[in-house]
Order: structure tokens, then sequence, then C-alpha cells
């Protein structure tokens, strides 16, 4: 059985849903946009305040705050790079690569700013398995991609042939 051809009516509900996919996603990438300014004039404001402490700042717990702070500024600039390529490229809401990666990024500034003198060693080992689990996910998906990618490209007949 042949599959039926989109009415004139769905095709005119699918561009309504791309516009609003595009208008939720500007909107998304412009209250990320705020937060990411906050963030930064904040993280600025205590470095400031966290360089006058002088040789205190090289403490642990400091330091470990400021780096902190900046890796969630990072955090929030690579979402909103995602979400640029999204309605950029217009390649739907969701890239699975750009969220495993900064879903990455999260745990590490987890890692970062963990106390391991109090961590338990399942909580270390979790987070161990975490990442590996990620890491061959990312692994997985950016596979498919590049053969899907292989594969999608048309066939030269120019190509040498060895």
């Amino acid at each position: 059985m042949a599959p039926k051809a989109p009415r004139p009516g769905d095709w005119r509900k699918y561009f309504t849903y791309l516009q609003f996919e595009r208008i939720a996603l500007v909107c998304i990438m412009l209250m990320v946009a705020a937060i990411a300014v906050f963030a930064i004039v904040y993280t600025g404001m205590k470095l400031v305040s966290d360089l006058a402490l002088g040789e205190t700042f090289v403490d642990k717990a400091a330091l470990q705050d400021t780096l902190g702070l900046i890796l969630t500024i990072l955090i929030l600039l690579e979402f909103n790079h995602s979400v640029w390529i999204a309605i950029t490229q217009r390649s739907g809401a969701i890239q699975v690569l750009m969220l495993i990666r900064i879903t990455i990024l999260v745990i590490v500034r987890k890692l970062m700013l963990i106390d391991f003198t109090v961590a338990e060693a399942t909580t270390m080992l979790g987070f161990g398995g975490l990442l590996l689990a990620l890491g061959a996910l990312y692994w997985l998906v950016a596979s498919g991609d590049r053969q899907h990618a292989v594969h999608a490209k048309p066939h030269d007949p120019a190509a040498k042939i060895d």
C-alpha cells in the first residue's frame, strides 16, 4: 500500500509548527543570554573581590568557587551555541551530540567542585560510570553521524578507484 500524499492543510500545520519552534528557540536563546550576562557580571565582581584577598584567593575553596562560576558560564554559552545552531541550520530543537557535550561539562563542573575528602567511593564510581557511559554514547552517535554522512554523499564518477 502506497503512503498517502500529504494534504495541503498538513503542510500549513507543519510550517506553523516550524515557525513556533523558531520563535521558542529565539526566546530561549535570549533568556539564556540574559542569564549568561548576569553570570559574567557576577563572576567578574566576585573575581575582583577574590583578588583583593591576596594569597587567600589561592585557597582551594575560593578557587573552586570561582572556577565553578566560570564553568557555569561556559555551560551557558555552549547551550546558547546549540540553540543558535538549531535556529540557523534549521536542524530541530535538539541536537544529541551537543546535549551530551553539555551534560559532560555539567558533570565535570560537579567533579571540580566536589570535596574529595568527604566524597564517598560509590559517588566517585557513579560519576566515573556516568562519564564512561556518556563518552560511549557520544562516540556511538558521532560514529553513526559520520556513517550517515558517508552514505549520504552522492557517488562521484570522476573519483579514482584503487
